[in-house]
């Protein structure tokens, strides 16, 4: 890396330098990395050494069978593992990377039959994208590895947008985090299924279904979890983004809401918009879907913080990243939604 660069890249973060080249080491020596992306915080190892992966699963304590996102900095990398991807694949890694955007496809037969998701299991399918986040792509280059990376959180838990997050849930653990403060954008990237002639959206994000139209010239779709099936993506079939405390969705209008609320005791309510303020335990999480996506977990978090006993959400427009933020409410509410108009 040229001087002038490492000179660029040290203004820009609260960790130094020092600490990226340490990290690559680490990853490449087998431990445990925590570094930001710009989606959220991801515990990062060598995807190809099978103890390093299998010490993910366990400080996650996360099932066996949901998969492992791989993280790389070079297009390069994609061709190696991927087994004759689509062509509509190269125009969204054109478009998207480095980005917020997984593509999951069929990898190449010659790789580990595990790597992608636990040394003990077999999966068809791999998910791959490059960070935007150049701290991230700067571990990625310096490790020379392919880095499995999910969310530095346990297994259920909000995701973690800051390195306190990483270290609220990992403090036990010989675990190297990266401190390159608050995230940009809040939420897990965008997973699209692209094994097929048609690609399919597994887990929405940032990158939208009209974006990967626009971009392709496709229709598509999102997808359910089949009955039987192992997930291709993660958050697809366990409890995720979870708090401690009971959560509830509540759609309708200002008023609807809080004749619903009148007779809660000490509820924490999660506004958009700065709405209901005369509630004490009241967390503002913004007034565009950008600033919602950023700090959701971060208000999760927080209602554990203070022993929140029941959490209500004003939910959010599905439309555009609405439909993204909308879908990690649900999963952290367990289903649990209430139409009080």
């Amino acid at each position: 890396m040229p001087m002038w660069q490492r000179k660029e890249i040290q203004k820009m973060l609260r960790c130094g330098i020092d600490e990226i080249f340490k990290a690559g080491a680490a990853i490449k020596a087998g431990r445990l990395v925590a570094f930001p992306t710009e989606t959220v915080y991801g515990l990062g190892a060598d995807a190809f050494n099978p103890s390093a992966v299998a010490a993910i699963y366990a400080a996650k304590g996360r099932p066996g069978d949901n998969p492992l996102i791989l993280h790389i900095a070079d297009p390069s990398d994609f061709y190696r593992l991927a087994a004759s991807p689509p062509a509509y694949t190269t125009k969204l890694i054109e478009q998207f990377w480095p980005g917020a955007l997984t593509l999951v496809v069929r990898k190449q037969p010659q790789l580990p039959p595990w790597v992608g998701g636990h040394p003990l299991g077999q999966t068809e399918t791999i998910g791959i994208r490059i960070p935007a986040n150049q701290v991230a792509r700067d571990i990625i280059h310096a490790s020379g590895c392919v880095v499995a990376a999910p969310s530095a959180n346990t297994a259920g838990r909000p995701s973690p947008t800051t390195a306190q997050h990483v270290q609220d849930d990992f403090q036990s653990l010989d675990i190297m985090v990266i401190d390159g403060g608050a995230v940009n954008l809040g939420i897990e990237s965008t997973v699209l299924d692209a094994t097929g002639e048609i690609p399919v959206i597994l887990r929405p994000g940032q990158i939208t279904v009209a974006m990967v139209e626009a971009a392709t010239g496709m229709r598509l779709s999102a997808v359910s979890q089949p009955a039987g099936e192992k997930p291709r993506s993660p958050g697809m079939k366990y409890r995720h983004y979870a708090p401690k405390a009971p959560m509830t969705i509540l759609t309708g209008t200002d008023e609807a809401i809080t004749n619903y609320l009148a007779n809660k005791k000490n509820p924490h309510i999660l506004t958009i918009n700065n709405s209901f303020p005369q509630y004490k335990n009241k967390i503002n999480l913004g007034n565009s879907l950008d600033e919602i996506a950023k700090n959701l977990y971060a208000a999760l978090r927080k209602c554990d913080q203070d022993g929140a006993r029941e959490i209500y959400a004003q939910a959010v427009p599905e439309e555009g990243l609405g439909i993204a933020i909308m879908d990690r409410m649900l999963k952290a509410a367990e289903g649990r939604i209430e139409n009080v108009c």
